[in-house]
């Protein structure tokens, strides 16, 4: 039982210094942000002209490429609706030959009219 206890306090100590060195971490993360918090701000701030230049680069493009995907997407849209409706039809093929079957049999079996 003694163990156990001991095995408790081991634990007990052992988070107590992790949570010591998260603190301490935490600390010098803030100071850190703190300090470099300008030096951001100025980075963003020369970074808005390139972005927004990009930005606008990717609209071009996308306006340029938006007809070609339009194209393709419908003919996309038009070949699977093909394929679905070949998808429907091909397993009844054998019900409609028999079909044509009996009633050629029956038209064939008709007697003629005078």
């Amino acid at each position: 039982m003694l163990e156990l206890i001991a095995l408790a306090g081991l634990v007990i100590a052992g988070l107590a210094v992790v949570s010591v060195v998260g603190v301490v971490f935490l600390v010098l993360k803030l100071l850190f942000w703190t300090i470099f918090l300008p030096i951001r701000l100025l980075m963003k701030l020369l970074w808005l002209p390139v972005g927004l230049a990009m930005g606008a680069v990717g609209l071009a493009a996308g306006a340029a490429l938006l007809p070609i995907l339009l194209v393709v997407g419908v003919a996309v849209v038009v070949l699977g609706a093909i394929a679905a409706i070949l998808a429907l039809l091909v397993p009844a093929i054998p019900f409609i030959l028999l079909g044509f079957v009996v009633w050629a049999i029956v038209k064939a079996n008709r007697p003629a009219a005078a």
